[in-house]
């Protein structure tokens, strides 16, 4: 077991669309800057690895409250992150993906990109596509915020 001094919320817990994209966009940016910094792939992109980073452990932090005084369109807006990198793959590491074809057993299927499940070469823009299905399957299968799914 890993333990973190970083703190994060699920995804489906957004206040509004407003807030899940912004956080989509805040995990995207960490994913490309380990990319172009440190040559390492996500790989398993999905709405479990995708949160919320809260300042504390503590309810207010989890899901602000609208502070006094403030604008009728005010919406937390949290950052995202990317979390479980236990699929990543460090690209400069000699030998731990030989064909970079290891689409065979990473990744989570309603988010993995089309070309990825092809076995073919694993690249950036995978996980970027990977990033869509996410945005699309949560506003598809999300009612409202704060987790309320659709009872299909």
């Amino acid at each position: 077991r890993t333990s973190f001094t970083t703190c994060g919320v699920d995804i489906l817990w957004f206040g509004t669309a407003r807030e899940m994209f912004h956080s989509i966009i805040g995990a995207v940016t960490g994913h490309r800057n380990t990319y172009k910094r440190r040559d390492v792939l996500h790989c398993d992109v999905s709405d479990g690895n995708t949160m919320f980073l809260v300042e504390a452990i503590s309810a207010e932090s989890a899901v602000p409250p609208c502070p006094e005084g403030a604008e009728k369109e005010w919406t937390p807006m949290r950052n995202g992150m990317a979390s479980d990198w236990g699929s990543a793959i460090d690209r400069l590491e000699p030998g731990v993906c030989p064909p970079r074809t290891v689409s065979h057993f990473l990744g989570t299927l309603p988010f993995k990109s089309n070309t990825s499940m092809l076995n073919t070469e694993l690249e950036f823009y995978h996980n970027l596509e990977s990033y869509f299905w996410l945005a699309y399957l949560i506003t598809c299968n999300c009612a409202g915020p704060f987790n309320m799914r659709r009872d299909w």
